[in-house]
């Protein structure tokens, strides 16, 4: 069939059946696709470890070793340190719906009679607050429980890796074109993953040493979350902040909600608004508007935990529609204003 001799109307209709029709089968298949989404971005942000060490003349195999070791170490430490956390925290639950209780008592009396109990409809933000922080945390702790399939199939990349360049080099003559689109995706998406990781570990580790100043329970915890809450965009930063500010208000009151408030939101100023911007330029050409509704796409997807990586499987998207030129004018659309109207 030549496409060119079909109107636009029925392109239109056929390109969104075909969407729609990859949404249904990719949720269908969620499950699989999961762990292989998050096999495939760990191999991203280790594999240029696993480069580095080669070049110090480490063996491949023995690079990829130690990097499989040190990913394993990572991973478990940090479910553990979840876990561990998340018991303390249950165990004080009562004592903090208490206090809570007591909190919204006493600024009840201040508020005018309604309808509506004041306190319950605090009472249910919380808790859907709190809900929807449980199904990420959940989600993303059910992918990882697939560990061993996570681990090998990483473990088979980074092998792959090491000689990927060499086959690459071998077969430009015959395919320079496929070759330049395939090293874009790659460095954009390895770019992306390894900036973004490296400026949440900064976030989180501001967070965390910010709260154990303040002396907020838990503090390495709402860190942790900070950290993995970084990946979602937009929403992520206000989910991770309310855990720790109810706590500053059990302990230290209205204030302490402020105070914690304030002290995140520099911080997480200073990440997105200095920090990132500063070391990934103009890498992410990405429309504000794309990667919000991407967020509820990919957690439509692939479940809760499809929120951490949505920002990188939508550049992944937008770079496989510019590689067809039927596609190129929907991958452009996908580019923030300011990009568009330079590159033009």
């Amino acid at each position: 069939m030549n496409t060119s001799t079909i109107s636009t109307p029925a392109k239109v209709l056929i390109y969104s059946t075909a969407a729609v029709l990859l949404t249904l089968g990719m949720k269908a298949i969620s499950s699989i696709l999961m762990p292989v989404f998050f096999s495939i971005f760990s191999y991203l942000i280790f594999a240029p470890l696993v480069r580095w060490l080669m070049r110090k003349r480490v063996p491949g195999k023995i690079s990829v070793f130690l990097v499989i070791l040190f990913f394993i170490f990572v991973f478990v430490g940090t479910a553990f340190l979840f876990a561990s956390s998340l018991l303390q925290l249950s165990g004080r639950i009562p004592n903090y719906e208490n206090q809570l209780t007591n909190i919204l008592n006493s600024i009840s009396i201040y508020l005018p009679e309604a309808g509506v109990s004041v306190e319950s409809i605090l009472r249910d933000i919380a808790t859907f607050a709190f809900n929807i922080s449980g199904d990420i945390i959940s989600g993303a702790l059910n992918a990882g429980s697939t560990i061993a399939l996570i681990v090998i199939t990483t473990t088979f990349l980074l092998l792959d890796a090491a000689g990927t360049q060499e086959r690459v080099k071998k077969e430009a003559g015959d395919q320079p074109a496929h070759i330049s689109r395939f090293t874009e995706l790659s460095k954009t998406v390895i770019n992306y993953m390894l900036l973004r990781t490296e400026t949440n570990l900064l976030g989180g580790i501001g967070t965390a040493i910010l709260l154990f100043i303040g002396g907020i329970d838990f503090a390495v915890l709402w860190g942790l979350l900070f950290f993995l809450f970084g990946y979602i965009p937009y929403l992520g930063f206000y989910l991770a902040a309310i855990p720790p500010m109810l706590l500053g208000l059990f302990k230290y009151g209205v204030i302490g909600a402020l105070g914690v408030l304030v002290g995140i939101t520099i911080i997480n100023a200073l990440v997105e608004n200095v920090i990132f911007p500063s070391l990934a330029g103009k890498g992410l050409k990405l429309s504000p508007t794309i990667v919000f509704l991407s967020l509820f796409y990919w957690s439509f997807v692939l479940g809760a935990a499809g929120a951490l990586i949505a920002v990188p499987l939508t550049i992944v998207v937008k770079i496989v529609l510019e590689s067809s030129e039927e596609t190129r004018l929907i991958a452009k659309l996908m580019e923030s204003s300011g990009t568009r109207d330079q590159d033009e």
